[in-house]
């Protein structure tokens, strides 16, 4: 039978995701990690639903092992009334200020429960899926960072949109039609994430 330290390891490896960046990420305690990694250190139950919530698996399972590792998919909701904030750049690096007042709403159906906004693309390093002048839908309850998808990312009060990749170098990658766009290396800094983007709309002219 597995133990907490094996759940937790395992849960590490699906979340793609290390124990260092976990814990950089999520403002967890190194050291204290580590050794309920490595089994010198139990963690409580409170503890197992901050790693659980964090790695997005069953908090009970996480603990004692009963149950099954994932939690059942969260209800879709008919409609949320989202806030819509000022622009976001798809482009080079901007401060959209994202913590700004709402200047409107907007009703959007379909989603899982989460914690929105809307806000407007200016520019086209991503506009393969997110065409400049669309709004795009943000979930900021979403900050378990896999490669191949996209979200808002945050540095010293600047924000960006792109796909976050790790092989064979972590970047913030570009998904556009124009060549001219470039990767961002990470380089060690400690990059907020605002949120995952999940949804993009656009006015056909």
């Amino acid at each position: 039978m597995s133990t907490p330290a094996d759940r937790l390891r395992r849960a590490l490896k699906q979340a793609n995701i290390t124990g260092a960046e976990a814990a950089r990420r999520w403002g967890w305690n190194y050291n204290t990690l580590k050794s309920n990694l490595n089994g010198n250190a139990g963690y409580s139950y409170e503890t197992a639903k901050t790693y659980a919530r964090a790695l997005r698996v069953n908090a009970d399972w996480l603990y004692t092992g009963n149950g099954s590792m994932y939690p059942e998919p969260e209800p879709v909701r008919e409609g949320y009334k989202v806030p819509v904030i000022s622009w976001v750049a798809a482009g080079a690096m901007c401060d959209p200020s994202v913590n700004d007042e709402a200047i409107g709403e907007i009703i959007v159906g379909g989603l899982p429960m989460g914690d929105y906004f809307a806000t407007e693309v200016r520019g086209d390093s991503m506009d393969r899926w997110s065409p400049h002048g669309s709004t795009i839908i943000v979930n900021c309850a979403d900050k378990l960072v896999l490669p191949g998808r996209a979200y808002l990312f945050s540095l010293r009060g600047e924000t960006t949109y792109k796909l976050y990749e790790r092989e064979p170098i972590e970047r913030l990658e570009p998904y556009s039609t124009n060549p001219n766009h470039r990767a961002i290396f990470l380089n060690g800094d400690r990059w907020d994430v605002i949120g995952r983007v999940v949804r993009t709309y656009y006015d056909l002219p």
